[in-house]
């Protein structure tokens, strides 16, 4: 089952309002009483809740929070310019206080890791674990992903590169071109003529999250010297040919984090989901605590809003 909401984020100084679409994944209502929680921050920037469907198994051990960042999925469009690591963050923490949570384990996939990494930092009294997949803690993996891409690219995923490392994708038919051209790239699998399984997202990308991203925010961003800030149990998970967030990035992080545990995957690039998915997830699995909360939540903000802002709804599960 699931629970939807659309939560109203107030303005922050200059930062305008907006409205973040979330889903609540779980079992049963006992799981929302018994079971801890898990955010989960989606990569790109541009992605949303719908390309990651398939951590729906995580739910025998957690509820899933999924969540659109500004401008993505079922999130309310605005200007591309907000659409920013730092109100991310904050519209996590909001997110979280809404829904009457204390603490939350949050996984981050990609970009999403860079977020859940820089959120845990600036709020870390609401983070109880931390799960890092294909992650890095600065800017500094783009120039690696550079390099990968001139060796061992085609021409064609030299050029397509090029926009993505400027931002300049001019809709939504490019991104998707991009991640076409580059799939053999993102799954060992794929570039092995290997099959693969993962549920195909509901919800387009956002070109404008994506193009914002690298535009500023990726080429900014830079964590390295807090690492040791973070004191919460951490897993930190790679593909061992990950093209774009190489292990060395994962080394890095858990070398700096105190309390880390770093698994890297063999024959995997960055879709640890397609290329290894039962070592991938089952290792988050093991991570998430199995003892019951010892304080419950009670999820005020369902009691509370109107019908037309939350709803229940039967959870259709891909074979």
């Amino acid at each position: 089952m699931k629970k939807i909401a659309h939560i109203m984020v107030p303005s922050r100084g200059t930062v305008p309002e907006t409205t973040i679409y979330i889903h609540i994944t779980y079992e049963n209502e006992e799981s929302l009483k018994t079971k801890p929680y898990l955010l989960m921050i989606p990569g790109g920037p541009g992605a949303n809740h719908s390309n990651y469907s398939d951590y729906d198994c995580l739910q025998e051990k957690a509820n899933i929070i999924y969540y659109d960042p500004r401008g993505c999925g079922l999130s309310a469009k605005g200007d591309p310019s907000t659409y920013t690591m730092d109100n991310n963050i904050d519209d996590i923490h909001h997110i979280i206080r809404e829904l009457n949570l204390d603490q939350v384990i949050v996984l981050g996939k990609s970009c999403g890791a860079m977020h859940a990494l820089g959120f845990t930092i600036r709020y870390p009294d609401q983070v109880s674990r931390l799960i890092l997949a294909a992650g890095a803690p600065s800017y500094a993996f783009l120039e690696t992903g550079k390099a990968n891409v001139l060796e061992k690219g085609t021409e064609e995923q030299i050029k397509v590169c090029e926009t993505l490392w400027s931002g300049s994708f001019k809709n939504l038919e490019e991104a998707d071109h991009y991640f076409a051209v580059m799939k053999p790239f993102y799954s060992w699998k794929v570039r092995h003529n290997e099959p693969v399984d993962r549920p195909a997202p509901l919800y387009p990308y956002s070109f404008d999250a994506l193009n914002q991203g690298f535009r500023t925010q990726v080429w900014r961003f830079d964590f390295q010297d807090q690492l040791s800030t973070v004191q919460c149990p951490t897993l930190i998970l790679v593909g061992e040919e990950d093209w774009i967030t190489s292990p060395i990035y994962s080394k890095q992080m858990a070398e700096g984090i105190p309390n880390s545990k770093l698994i890297i995957f063999e024959q995997s690039d960055h879709s640890m989901e397609s290329d290894v998915p039962e070592q991938y997830f089952g290792a988050i699995n093991t991570f998430i605590p199995s003892l019951p909360l010892e304080k419950n939540p009670d999820l005020l903000f369902f009691k509370e809003q109107k019908d037309s802002m939350v709803h229940d709804a039967l959870l259709t599960c891909s074979p």
